[in-house]
């Protein structure tokens, strides 16, 4: 028999970490909110027992306003499990406790994880979980996730619960009239088929709380409790009931409380300055992106130098020449011509992976909320847009956190505009070939255009498409850690290697496609080939921008991933490496490099990300509008950053 264990936490408490622990999976964990959209399945077996592990997003209710917390709450709904582990943060812990009575009143045998432990003891803070475990019967363990804390001790009651689920029973005394609408609407709803299969004492909790909003009761159950009892008098007693309980709970256990301020907290209040801030975030970026260029290029030096001492001795003894002409100039020559950029994507990642799991990236997030305000959204959505940098269809799926719809949807539909790490080979080629002195100027210029691309797309589709409204904002800022180098380093393979696994899949499949199209018809006449038949075709509306039918037809094979048009012009342009940069710079102008990077910024998103947009919007004619929105405003903006960029470089 295997027995299933939720585990649920507010965000940014530990709880995948944890999930990661017990099953040995290596789950994505960041250091903000809204990491896990929906739920992950895992599977551990200890003391001969199996057990299925069921990730829950991170969420704060079940008041399933937002879409993870619609997961959430169906789960707990529909496929109840054994028990739950409840994971609190150690130094929130009056905020992870509304969660866990939520829980607590399903019904459901649970686990409470205190978490963080060891951050929560460096500040002086003692918590006696035996208070809190004889006050609600149920189960308390302290954890560190980061240091594999009581790791044992949750592994032994996670037997122990499994050996006695049937039997456990927690009361909670709610007041005398609490229990009497309870009892009322337990009585009434037993009338209506449509609730027999859901414990019908929680539905009267979650009425008293939420009222219809949280779940389609029967109109007439609704109208009958309306008029028998003074629900706003019932709403105001439970909910002062209730935060009182947490409260005493939560003094009685915390026999110190620990320091008030740390370094932490100072540096806290210097990053998030409106102004100091910004400026401080900007410079961040910059740091990065100057370190990717300097730290890297060496390495991309060496292979470039491997690639092209391979291609010469595999052309030494291949006599045919086709099959010579597809191993050198075509999977060689563009598979190489991405892998060179492997040491730039491993050290960028690794530098935004030491922002983002030091907490950093999420105060960008509140400081922006203000700006991004403006243009309709809110300072969740920007998270979305800095996972977006990463890739887009994480992002897309991270926009499930967003409660308001409108906002959501503008949302999808603008984030094809962030930056992929898939575009990043394109741009490094692009900057090494005509803006080397100012790469890293270059390359934040690149990355705050994307941010201001994604605000008015989503402005103008909210304007004309979807109506705009007010939207709150509050976001749990998770504290500054010192990331681990195991964690950085798994952060930065976890982003880096899908260049590896498209480049032996995708890439590959693409490059010889490539080589076919640009070797015939007529062999070693690359200019009548197929190839250039379809770059010809684009020219009447690129040639004004000085771009020939190579670039053309790169453009075309990079729609289905990005990272193809650098191996498009290693095989179109019959070079690589160095070799590749100077035949650029014989082929297009300054302004010509710099348009054709802004329109490589915008146009049409790949098909895994159309692909995302298809299944979040549930709509072809959503996907069908971002191919020719976003291609539209590439083809727009290629032709203002051409023209009057064109009169400063």
């Amino acid at each position: 028999m295997i027995n299933e264990i939720a585990i649920i936490g507010n965000p940014n408490v530990g709880k995948t970490s944890l999930f990661n622990i017990l099953t040995g999976t290596k789950q994505y964990v960041a250091n903000w909110p809204g990491v896990t959209v929906e739920k992950k399945v895992g599977s551990f077996k200890y003391n001969d027992k199996n057990f299925r592990l069921v990730d829950l997003p991170g969420i704060y209710t079940l008041s399933a306003q937002s879409e993870d917390e619609r997961v959430a709450r169906d789960y707990f709904l529909n496929e109840i499990p054994n028990f739950v582990i409840v994971v609190a943060d150690a130094l929130n812990l009056e905020r992870s406790m509304y969660l866990l009575i939520q829980i607590m009143e399903m019904e459901i045998p649970v686990i409470l994880a205190i978490n963080s432990i060891d951050e929560a003891e460096e500040k002086g803070k003692i918590i006696n979980p035996e208070i809190i475990s004889k006050t609600l019967n149920i189960p308390v363990i302290l954890t560190s996730a980061k240091n594999q804390i009581g790791i044992d001790k949750l592994l032994n009651e996670i037997i122990k619960l499994s050996n006695n689920t049937k039997n456990l029973k927690y009361f909670i005394k709610y007041p005398e009239e609490i229990n009497d609408f309870l009892d009322s609407f337990i009585s009434e709803s037993k009338k209506f088929d449509s609730l027999k299969n859901y414990n019908n004492k929680w539905l009267g909790i979650n009425f008293l709380e939420f009222e219809e909003k949280n779940f389609d009761y029967p109109e007439n159950l609704v109208k009958k409790l309306k008029s028998t009892h003074d629900m706003k008098d019932l709403k105001e007693l439970f909910f002062n009931w209730k935060f009182g309980f947490i409260r005493n709970i939560v003094d009685s256990s915390v026999i110190s409380k620990g320091r008030d301020w740390s370094l932490r907290d100072v540096l806290d209040h210097v990053l998030t300055h409106k102004v100091l801030g910004l400026l401080i975030y900007i410079i961040a970026l910059f740091m990065v992106f100057s370190l990717t260029f300097n730290i890297a290029s060496p390495l991309s030096d060496l292979l470039d130098i491997g690639f092209s001492s391979l291609g010469n001795w595999i052309s030494s003894f291949i006599k045919i020449p086709w099959l010579n002409s597809l191993i050198v100039d075509g999977i060689i020559a563009g598979v190489g011509g991405v892998l060179v950029f492997i040491p730039q994507i491993f050290v960028l990642f690794f530098f935004m992976g030491f922002l983002e799991e030091s907490g950093y990236l999420p105060r960008a997030a509140f400081l922006v909320d203000k700006i991004v305000r403006k243009f309709g959204l809110s300072g969740r959505s920007f998270m979305s847009i800095i996972l977006g940098f990463g890739c887009n269809v994480p992002a897309i799926m991270s926009t499930k956190t967003v409660s308001n719809k409108k906002e959501r949807m503008a949302l999808i539909l603008s984030i094809p505009f962030a930056s992929c790490s898939a575009r990043l080979p394109v741009y490094i080629l692009l900057i090494s070939a005509f803006f080397s002195k100012n790469s890293a100027t270059i390359m934040l210029i690149i990355y705050l255009s994307s941010i201001l691309l994604v605000l008015l797309s989503a402005k103008l589709i909210q304007k004309f498409i979807t109506q705009t409204e007010n939207i709150p904002f509050t976001i749990e800022l998770p504290r500054f850690r010192m990331p681990t180098i195991k964690n950085l380093l798994f952060y930065t393979w976890n982003k880096g290697k899908h260049f590896l696994e498209k480049a032996g899949g995708i890439i590959l499949i693409a490059t010889i496609l490539i080589w076919f199209l640009s070797y015939f018809p007529a062999s070693n006449n690359i200019n009548s080939s197929y190839a250039a038949q379809i770059g010809k075709f684009f020219e009447p509306i690129t040639s004004h921008l000085g771009w020939d039918w190579r670039v053309n037809t790169g453009l075309v094979f990079g729609v289905a991933a990005k990272e193809i048009v650098v191996s498009s012009y290693s095989t179109l342009f019959n070079a690589s490496g160095d070799s590749l940069i100077m035949n650029l710079r014989n082929s297009l102008s300054p302004a010509s490099a710099m348009a054709l990077i802004f329109f490589i910024l915008g146009y049409v998103p790949c098909f895994a990300t159309l692909g995302i947009i298809k299944s979040e919007t549930g709509s072809w004619k959503w996907t069908f509008f971002t191919f020719f929105y976003t291609t539209l405003i590439a083809y727009l903006l290629a032709n203002i950053v051409y023209y009057i960029g064109g009169m400063f470089l």
